[in-house]
């Protein structure tokens, strides 16, 4: 029993001491155990911007004379909410206090609540019976197993930050994901990584410019033998850091041209090429218009407005189909044929692609996919002309079931050959995004044959690629249609990420299939084709999509379960050719060992849940630590100073991967658009044990 003479006030700091035993946490700068402060200034001390305790409330108010809880001064502070585990130390925000400890027992908040309400009182005294304290390995305070309050269920959200965002933070792999399966923010991330290299244009000479980096692949790509993919792999690697030295969260997503809404086996009516990379406006675009120089008139713009911006965004294929669309808008709106086509050509047609920029810089004026030149009459698709082989699913599995490198990738110089991914997706999809443009005229041509000569190639000299003068062109094909010019259209790099992402997938079916050759050096870089070949050396996997749930390890979760992970159509509908895991992200070593049991949409799981219940989706089995054999500090992870040569220690937290795929894939062809994770752990006792998993986050991730 507790000493009758101890002040209310002492037994406070005394549970909240022993709560947080152990604990690093500052507290954002409040200090580690802000509660020992002296009560003057504990009144006053914030975390993080918010009030610990709560000035005493006004009791003028008609809704706060009757005494109401809600009313109540420890209702409105923040350690009570902290305590509690009430927004916005629901996890949202911030976890629970106390930071790095074990949550306190609902007596003894409901304690200091009621102590806070008496207005903090310094020296009025109560008889307590507290429960002591037992130290573990990694020197948190835990309760006895026996004395343990009932877990706290927590609803975990997913996260606003990007799951890259996460991984460059914690020197995790960061995922390169499908393009179409990231989100609105994912996507604008990326367009603004790609306006800080073309601003770097401004200076020709800086290394760093895009238009240097993509000048590489004209003057040193490599293709139609062993070297095209090794080649290829740094090349966009090298791009990728470029990118990630303005963002470094950002990575090069993939376009998997075989998906559904490619319409593979008749692509002239599919999408033609991803979205995030078709040409659209936007209001602020739409200003620009109208401050333009020519400026589009009012009644033009607002008719543009309704029909393209709002209530639905409109999204165009390429020039072509933009501007035959935007022209019957204008006569929709009143305006005649030839005012129409007089507001979209010469100086006017310049100021639509200045906007169109503006909207999207993974946009590019000189492409025109899937388009012919036709010789009279309205614009044609290449199907429309000839039966034109884009790739499909039935391609790409015929290829990864190749067993030598040679046929995959290309021969070596003593059997020099093309490698059939080379050939059929990479060329064919080369020539499909780059296109005929349907409006080119060779003035020079006789008139009989105004569109010239489709043999020849796409201009190269004398082009300054990247200057709106370029852009304004009317080339008769599109840049991808060349090796020289390929690399200035930004769905260079999408297409060829997915070519990278075919050959890491055939390697993991054949492991020791390697190009011969291992020594030679990638110009113009020090890369030789050995370092290549394992991607996680560069710093990135493939990932279709990935939802990030952020936890924090300064306390334990107990029974975890997230709110439901809104999956977009694109990843619902592409899931079931791929593996979905749901993996714990820094989870230090356990104490004890467990088993964690993953369930999807299965919020209230629970230890005596079967595992043959449809929702079960797999589990986890932890060996755990022990008790800490040595000193203070023993069993911690030391830290890493410069030039510390010591190997990583085995103390250091990693990550657990889950594989749920038959399950996810289930509900999500039942008609699921979300999920949901629960995490329940089971000690060897085979009863739940609320007090020992922590983890820095839970991610659910969808594999091709």
């Amino acid at each position: 029993m507790a000493d009758a003479a101890q002040t209310r006030y002492a037994r406070v700091k005394e549970i909240l001491d022993r709560a947080a035993a152990g604990s690093a946490a500052d507290y954002g700068g409040a200090g580690a155990a802000f509660w020992n402060l002296p009560l003057e200034q504990l009144k006053t001390v914030t975390v993080h911007g918010v009030r610990m305790v709560a000035d005493e409330p006004k009791r003028s108010s008609c809704c706060c004379s009757g005494g109401e809880p809600s009313c109540a001064r420890s209702a409105a502070s923040g350690l009570v909410q902290g305590l509690r585990g009430e927004a916005p130390f629901d996890g949202s925000r911030f976890p629970p206090l106390p930071w790095g400890g074990a949550r306190v027992a609902p007596d003894d908040v409901d304690f200091i609540a009621r102590w806070i309400d008496d207005g903090l009182p310094p020296d009025d005294r109560e008889q307590s019976f507290p429960v002591p304290a037992q130290e573990t390995s990694s020197g948190l305070a835990e309760l006895p197993r026996e004395a343990r309050v009932e877990s706290v269920v927590e609803a975990w959200e997913a996260a606003a930050v990007a799951p890259n965002e996460y991984a460059y933070a914690r020197g995790e792999l960061r995922q390169r994901m499908n393009v179409d399966c990231m989100s609105e923010g994912q996507k604008e991330r990326l367009r603004e990584a790609f306006r800080a290299l073309y601003e770097l244009n401004r200076w020709p000479e800086d290394r760093r410019s895009y238009n240097n980096l993509a000048l590489i692949h004209q003057n040193h790509c490599q293709h139609g033998w062993e070297r095209f993919l090794p080649w290829h792999r740094v090349y966009l690697y090298e791009f990728e850091q470029a990118l990630q030295d303005h963002f470094p969260d950002v990575t090069m997503p993939y376009w998997d041209w075989t998906m559904p809404q490619y319409r593979p086996e008749c692509p002239d009516l599919g999408w033609r090429i991803p979205r995030a990379l078709q040409a659209y406006l936007t209001d602020a675009s739409i200003r620009l218009l109208e401050r333009g120089d020519p400026a589009l008139p009012t009644d033009a713009a607002q008719a543009l407005e309704a029909a393209f911006v709002t209530p639905r965004r409109a999204y165009f294929t390429s020039q072509t189909t933009f501007f035959a669309r935007t022209r019957e808008v204008l006569v929709q709106a009143g305006y005649g044929e030839q005012q129409a086509k007089d507001l979209t050509s010469g100086a006017y047609r310049e100021r639509f692609i200045d906007a169109l920029l503006l909207s999207n810089s993974l946009w590019y004026p000189l492409r025109f996919p899937g388009e012919y030149q036709a010789k009279g009459g309205k614009p044609i698709t290449i199907n429309q002309r000839f039966n034109y082989h884009y790739p499909s699913a039935e391609d790409v599995e015929q290829i990864m079931a190749l067993r030598t490198f040679r046929d995959f990738g290309g021969g070596s110089l003593y059997n020099d050959s093309f490698g059939f991914l080379d050939q059929n997706p990479h060329n064919t999809m080369h020539l499909w995004t780059g296109g005929q443009n349907p409006d080119f005229v060779d003035e020079d041509a006789a008139p009989a044959q105004l569109h010239g000569n489709r043999n020849r190639g796409v201009k190269v000299a004398g082009r300054r690629f990247h200057t709106r003068d370029d852009l304004y062109s009317q080339p008769q094909f599109g840049d991808m249609f060349s090796n020289l010019t390929a690399s200035y259209d930004p769905v260079f790099w999408p297409v060829h990420a997915n070519v990278d992402r075919l050959w890491w997938e055939w390697q993991q079916l054949h492991p020791h299939a390697d190009p011969a050759d291992l020594g030679a050096v990638l110009t113009p870089w020090s890369y030789t084709m050995a370092d290549t070949l394992d991607i996680a050396r560069f710093g990135y996997e493939y990932v279709k999509s990935s939802f990030l749930i952020p936890v924090g390890l300064e306390t334990p979760v107990g029974r975890f379960v997230s709110r439901p992970i809104d999956v977009p159509e694109a990843v619902r509908d592409a899931a079931g050719r791929g593996k979905v895991e749901v993996r714990l992200h820094r989870v230090p070593q356990l104490v004890r060992s467990c088993f964690i049991r993953v369930f999807l949409n299965l919020p209230d799981a629970n230890a005596d849940t079967p595992i043959d219940h449809a929702n079960y989706a797999g589990y986890l089995a932890v060996f755990g630590h022990g008790p800490c054999i040595g000193g203070p500090g023993h069993c911690e992870v030391p830290e890493r100073r410069p030039y510390d040569l010591r190997p990583r220690s085995h103390n250091t937290p990693r990550n657990h991967r889950v594989d749920v795929s038959k399950t996810a894939r289930r509900l999500l062809a039942e008609g699921a658009a979300s999920l949901r994770i629960t995490l329940v752990v089971i000690g060897v006792d085979y009863c739940e044990d609320d007090g020992l998993l922590r983890m820095d986050g839970v991610s659910l991730n969808f594999l091709d």
